[in-house]
């Protein structure tokens, strides 16, 4: 454009001495190349910001592959946030447990509720490599043997499978933040001490595969508060965590099953913003979220009738007691069986209310938890059967802490015999 008006201005010294036709001659001389140099310099800029485009993914595909290079080359910075849970039985040995992570610079460590609750002390070892010739675990920068750090149970979630467990030291600890929202298709890592890895650290890997999956089982009910993952997880992943490519937590893995007909197992977790809330606004406080302080699993006395028999009784069988819980101040002990939660069976739905795997879930009983605990009703009654007694009985919860006596009562089943109930705890204890 610059070109046209110079020489527009040349033309008005020239045009008393120059024809009409000859002036307009100019003039559309002076336009066409106008229009050419805008026409290259349009091109021009299109391929720059082309080539600024083809560098800017180039630079992110730098960026990418770098992360995943410093993922595995300073590894070991985020296997220092990944512990290996265990307690000292009363025979001084050390009994595995599952896998946790550091959430905070001061030691609060987040697991599994499955792998933690029945103990309230435990035995964590930070990342160790073996060392053959010595026989020993040995810290891998000091080239010691790896220190055992003695933790302590702060509080739990049965209902979304959740521990929240803290240190006892005065060190700082690295930790994991973490990641916040995401997609399918992340690419994610899972780190843990399961079985297969004979005490080392073990990494998988896969992506985010499905969002909000309903995640009940029979042991826990998180609801859609979950997704699903393609990273393998064995026998001790349990409570290990889903990390991003920069080291975040993305989730908890909680459990595996692989369906009927198909290859390959999913990987389930729960989601890292749920988890977020639970330690923030209770676990973090010592408050146990959703949960009365026993673990077992959801089961039904149709799986050990004889064969043809069809009746059906859910039932709720309580394989531990945390010490110092509601359920425990109100003598509820392991080797028991759930029926009645207040007024409400703990099992009314659970006639047709299976998992994929087959077993009942334990989505009425949490329900029956998230009702009392967001209600009025300061205590509660429990009908229960005792293994060891042969006898019915009612145990009392109670929000306060007091104490209520458990008191023997009949069966309160018509269609089943106390043999046929026994028949559960023959299989169980």
């Amino acid at each position: 454009m610059r070109y046209f008006i110079a020489f527009l201005v040349s033309l008005v010294f020239v045009s008393c001495s120059t024809s009409q036709d000859e002036i307009q001659s100019q003039i559309d001389i002076a336009v066409d190349k106008a229009l050419k140099q805008k026409e290259s310099d349009t091109q021009i800029l299109e391929e720059k910001i082309e080539n600024l485009e083809q560098k800017i993914d180039e630079l992110n595909e730098f960026n990418n592959e770098k992360n995943k290079s410093k993922f595995f080359t300073w590894g070991t910075e985020y296997f220092k946030s990944i512990v290996d849970i265990g307690y000292i039985d009363t025979d001084d040995n050390l009994v595995e447990l599952g896998t946790g992570a550091i959430i905070s610079s001061d030691g609060y460590v987040i697991t599994n509720y499955h792998v933690a609750s029945g103990q309230n002390e435990f035995a964590l070892f930070n990342y160790s490599e073996f060392d053959p010739e010595r026989n020993e675990w040995i810290d891998p920068e000091t080239n010691q043997a790896v220190e055992m750090l003695t933790t302590d149970w702060i509080a739990g979630s049965m209902c979304y499978d959740l521990a929240l467990l803290k240190i006892n030291s005065e060190k700082e600890f690295l930790k994991l933040d973490w990641y916040g929202d995401f997609e399918p298709g992340l690419e994610v890592f899972t780190l843990g001490y399961p079985g297969v890895g004979q005490g080392e650290m073990t990494v998988s890997n896969g992506v985010v595969s499905s969002l909000r999956y309903f995640g009940d089982t029979s042991w826990t009910a998180p609801g859609f508060d979950t997704f699903g993952h393609t990273a393998p997880i064995f026998f001790g992943n349990s409570g290990s965590p889903v990390l991003s490519q920069d080291g975040k937590i993305v989730g908890i893995n909680y459990t595996a099953y692989q369906e009927n007909n198909e290859e390959f197992s999913i990987s389930y977790a729960i989601d890292n913003q749920i988890i977020q809330k639970i330690v923030d606004n209770y676990l973090i406080k010592g408050k146990d979220y959703l949960s009365i302080g026993v673990d077992g699993y959801a089961d039904n006395l149709y799986s050990y009738l004889p064969e043809g028999d069809e009746r059906n009784l859910p039932f709720y069988i309580i394989n531990s007691v945390h010490p110092d819980s509601i359920a425990d101040i109100a003598k509820i002990e392991r080797n028991e069986l759930l029926f009645f939660f207040g007024d409400y069976y703990v099992g009314q739905n659970d006639f047709s209310d299976y998992g994929i795997d087959g077993f009942p879930l334990a989505s009425d009983l949490c329900d029956l938890i998230r009702y009392w605990e967001e209600g009025l009703d300061q205590s509660i009654e429990l009908t229960l059967y005792s293994c060891y007694l042969e006898e019915f009985y009612v145990a009392t919860l109670s929000k306060s802490g007091e104490i209520y006596e458990p008191y023997l009562v009949d069966n309160p089943f018509d269609d089943f015999t106390k043999n046929d109930i026994n028949l559960v705890c023959k299989n169980n204890t």
